[in-house]
């Protein structure tokens, strides 16, 4: 009674169903890849200055970030008695952040003169580089942070 009652898809049909699985299943990988990015946001932090710290020591931080939103790089000097933020820059976000897998790469340098110096004793310092992502689907990341030991000598 219900014996080879199945109806053949055309060709065309066919083609077009095929077409429209390929189309859908490279959306769900770049959303994939998307929930991914909005949810770590930051790649890799590299902060990069001599071991001893003297007037025009530069200090460079690098960030990666994975471009679906901004995010703000801070680079601290800080001894205990002392804390003083050098420069804050905000990185930006891809131009299709949504769709743009690429990673953004930011990199600030700071060149320390002896007018900041001058508000810190000789002696061992911290210099600390922080990533603050966006909260993104009701999700905000922990900062990553970076630090490196160095010497202040102001002569």
């Amino acid at each position: 009674m219900f014996e080879g009652v199945t109806i053949k898809d055309t060709r065309g049909i066919a083609l077009l169903k095929r077409v429209c699985l390929v189309v859908i299943s490279v959306y769900v990988v770049l959303g994939l890849i998307a929930l991914y990015r909005a949810l770590v946001q930051v790649h890799s932090l590299e902060i990069n200055s001599a071991e001893l710290l003297r007037d025009n020591s530069p200090v460079t931080a690098t960030v990666l970030s994975y471009g679906r939103t901004p995010v703000d790089l801070r680079i601290e000097l800080v001894q205990p008695p002392h804390s003083e933020t050098l420069v804050v820059k905000q990185v930006d976000k891809n131009e299709w952040a949504l769709l743009d897998p690429r990673i953004k790469e930011g990199t600030q340098t700071v060149v320390l003169t002896d007018n900041v110096l001058d508000r810190f004793a000789d002696g061992k310092a911290v210099l600390r580089a922080t990533i603050t992502g966006r909260s993104q689907l009701g999700h905000l990341p922990a900062p990553v942070v970076r630090e490196q030991v160095v010497e202040i000598r102001r002569q």
